[in-house]
């Protein structure tokens, strides 16, 4: 049973952009909170409990991570509405390698606003709730944080 709740939640992070290691590093803490705390979880419900516990997580390690987060995981067929000829992967390889520069010159504030935000689908006062910070200024942070967002990737892909 534990082997295969640390496959799911190791895709799961995986998924979300992490490094290898980093994604093992939080299936391991995952697991260690679920198995300290499994007297409070409710018959059939250890899996969405998991998970639960699993984006907390995924969460203190934006706060804590100074390091470059991948905000998009997406298979390039997504960019190529299912036509796979060489070119059209080419394209999207390039596109997902832009976007990853583009997020990776953003400062660190801002791409965990961004992986709160399109990775995990928090609404505004969700975001203000775990940044602890009013919910306009989360919009306004989202708002810059999109434009620079926008303003590297242009300049990156423009070259």
């Amino acid at each position: 049973m534990w082997q295969e709740l640390y496959r799911l939640t190791y895709r799961y992070f995986s998924g979300l952009g992490l490094t290898r290691e980093d994604a093992e590093d939080l299936a391991q803490e995952t697991l260690v909170a679920a198995y300290l705390h499994l007297d409070g979880v409710r018959p059939g419900k250890l899996r969405a409990w998991l998970f639960t516990v699993a984006r907390h997580k995924y969460i203190d390690w934006l706060r804590r991570s100074p390091k470059g987060v991948v905000l998009v995981n997406f298979p390039a067929e997504e960019l190529t509405d299912g036509v796979r000829g060489p070119e059209e992967a080419a394209l999207a390889g390039a596109v997902r390698e832009t976007v990853a520069a583009a997020l990776n010159r953003l400062s660190p504030p801002e791409r965990t606003l961004l992986a709160l935000k399109y990775n995990l689908g928090l609404n505004t006062q969700e975001i203000a709730s775990v940044l602890k910070i009013k919910p306009g200024t989360v919009k306004v942070r989202l708002f810059r944080a999109r434009q620079k967002f926008k303003e590297e990737f242009i300049k990156l892909w423009e070259g």
